[in-house]
C-alpha cells in the first residue's frame, strides 16, 4: 500500500465514523465486486496490476457514503510463435500472402486461446524444383536415365530433386543412322567398287 492509498484509507476511516449521512446509517457500506479477465494488465484506481488476483479498496462515493471495492481480476498473456515452414518454390501463408523465397520477416499476430493479441513469425525456406536441358546427338540410340531412345524428338524425365522438389529434364536428340546401300551388278571378268 502506497502513501496515497493509506492517506485515502484514513480519510475514509475518519469519515465513515464521524460524518453522518442523510439516509444512510453511519455504518453502512456500500460493497461494490467487480469480476474482470483482461489481457497483460488493468489500470485499477491508479494502480496497474499484472497479476492475477484479489484486491480491494475502500472509498467514498459521490454522496460521501463509503464504497468497499473488491476486484477479482484474472490476468491472460499474449504469447509469441516461429512457425518454421519448408516448401517447393512458393508458400501461401496464413497472411494470405504467397511467398517464393526464403524469408524470417512474415509477422501476423492473431487471438491466442486466452483472448489475447499473440505474434506468429514464419520462418521459410523455399526449395526449388530442378529444370535441366540436354541436347544430344548420336547415331542409331541413345540411352538417357535408363530408356534408349532410337528415333529423334524431345523426351522428359520427372523425378524428385534431393531439396524434395517435383522436377523436371528435358532432352532435345538427334539420331542419325549409317547409311546402308545394296548394289546389284553384274561383270564378266572383274569389277571395281
Amino acid at each position: 500500500m502506497n502513501m496515497k492509498q493509506l492517506y485515502t484509507l484514513l480519510f475514509l476511516a475518519v469519515l465513515f465514523f464521524v460524518v453522518p449521512v442523510a439516509g444512510v446509517a453511519q455504518t453502512d457500506t456500500i460493497v461494490v465486486h467487480h469480476d474482470t479477465t483482461v489481457c497483460e494488465s488493468c489500470d485499477w484506481y491508479g494502480t496497474t496490476l499484472t497479476e492475477s488476483g484479489d484486491y480491494g479498496i475502500l472509498r467514498m462515493d459521490d454522496d460521501t457514503i463509503p464504497v468497499k471495492d473488491s476486484l477479482h481480476l484474472t490476468v491472460n498473456h499474449s504469447n509469441t510463435g516461429i512457425d518454421v515452414q519448408t516448401a517447393c518454390d512458393s508458400y501461401m501463408w496464413v497472411d494470405g500472402q504467397t511467398y517464393t523465397s526464403s524469408t524470417n520477416d512474415p509477422t501476423i499476430t492473431l487471438t491466442n486461446t486466452a483472448g489475447c493479441d499473440s505474434v506468429v513469425t514464419l520462418h521459410l525456406t523455399i526449395n526449388y524444383g530442378t529444370h535441366g536441358v540436354e541436347t544430344e546427338t548420336a547415331c542409331e540410340s541413345y540411352t538417357w536415365h535408363g530408356v534408349t531412345y532410337t528415333t529423334t524428338g524431345v523426351y522428359t524425365y520427372a523425378y524428385t530433386n534431393t531439396a524434395g522438389c517435383a522436377s523436371v529434364d528435358t532432352l532435345h536428340l538427334t539420331v542419325n543412322y549409317g547409311t546402308h546401300n545394296v548394289e546389284t551388278e553384274t561383270a564378266c571378268e572383274s569389277y571395281t567398287w
